[in-house]
């Protein structure tokens, strides 16, 4: 009875030993437990200050904001990993290392630092056509791409070294079809209208995203073209618009909210990501309407630029006489 009477009294002591060294370390969590290995390391992720987009840009525009994305905000949730490892023994040879980079993790499992490879389908060779020859121009209205949180032109050369395309190809081919369709007319609109506008960031793959800053969503979920949410290159599907030639930012936001719908277009968060523009409703549909009316009028134009039968008759005619 002795005996067992002093081990529960050890044990006890132990408990309130752990639980005093806990309390006095605001930095552990509560359920922390400490392991029977010496060999025990613990990483800490500590949290960081959320800014609103709006507060970035300088927008004193408000609107409620429309959930259409997994954004992530830039609070970051404090974990606590334990990373546990056996000590090798002294007299073991040091061995060869892997090339590539190791985990630092108990299978010590390789990462496959290939090649990295764009999703969707097949990669078009060049700007070919006047609708992604008019957008690469629109894109080049803004040389340096700057927004609240800093100068980010370099991101989207480096995104398309990565893939071994020209930054046009991946850009604006990255975009889908149908998007850049919509894009085209209601680019050439704002043009009309006398509001130069610009292209801030068109297609963004998964890297490309990885590497954004401020507000925008999660991994491959992007509508600029993530590989989970888009399927990838060639199908992105949003675009983040400013102004050029120093005109406000909000006269290009303004024109896209009063005729936007006209071509497809809107912005689902004016508050909170107010460049962001995406595709709503029946899109495609609409989007093979602009196509069908631009080819049509394409081909007006040919046949009205093109010389006449009667005005080449008549040429003949004279020309015989002259003779």
């Amino acid at each position: 009875m002795r005996q067992a009477g002093a081990a529960c009294f050890s044990a006890m002591v132990t408990a309130l030993v752990v639980m005093i060294a806990v309390s006095r370390n605001p930095s552990l969590p509560e359920d922390y437990e400490p392991g029977d290995s010496p060999n025990t390391t613990l990483a800490y992720r500590q949290s960081e200050p959320s800014m609103d987009f709006a507060d970035r840009w300088g927008d004193t525009e408000s609107g409620e904001i429309t959930p259409v994305e997994d954004f992530v905000t830039g609070s970051l949730t404090k974990t606590v990993r334990t990373v546990s490892f056996a000590r090798p023994p002294v007299q073991e040879a040091a061995r060869p290392q892997p090339s590539g980079f190791v985990l630092a993790s108990a299978d010590a499992r390789q990462i496959d630092i290939g090649e990295p490879k764009l999703p969707g389908k097949e990669i078009p060779i060049e700007l070919t056509d006047e609708v992604s020859q008019y957008l690469w121009e629109v894109y080049q209205r803004l040389p340096s791409k700057k927004d609240g949180s800093g100068d980010f032109t370099w991101k989207d050369p480096a995104a398309a070294k990565r893939v071994g395309m020209s930054l046009p190809k991946y850009v604006i081919s990255g975009m889908d079809p149908d998007f850049r369709e919509q894009l085209y007319h209601a680019g050439k609109a704002m043009d009309a209208a006398g509001v130069p506008w610009a292209i801030l960031s068109a297609f963004r793959d998964d890297y490309r995203q990885h590497i954004a800053s401020g507000i925008k969503a999660s991994g491959g979920n992007s509508l600029h073209g993530g590989s989970r949410r888009t399927g990838g290159y060639g199908h992105g599907q949003a675009v983040d618009m400013a102004a050029a030639d120093g005109t406000e930012m909000s006269d290009v936001w303004r024109w896209i909210d009063a005729h936007g719908a006209k071509y497809g277009l809107y912005r689902p968060m004016p508050g909170y990501d107010p460049a962001h523009i995406q595709s709503r409703g029946e899109w495609r549909k609409l989007a093979g309407s602009l196509r069908q009316a631009r080819i049509k009028e394409a081909k007006t134009r040919a046949v009205s630029e093109a010389p006449k039968d009667d005005d080449a008759k008549t040429r003949v005619a004279a020309t015989g006489s002259a003779k």
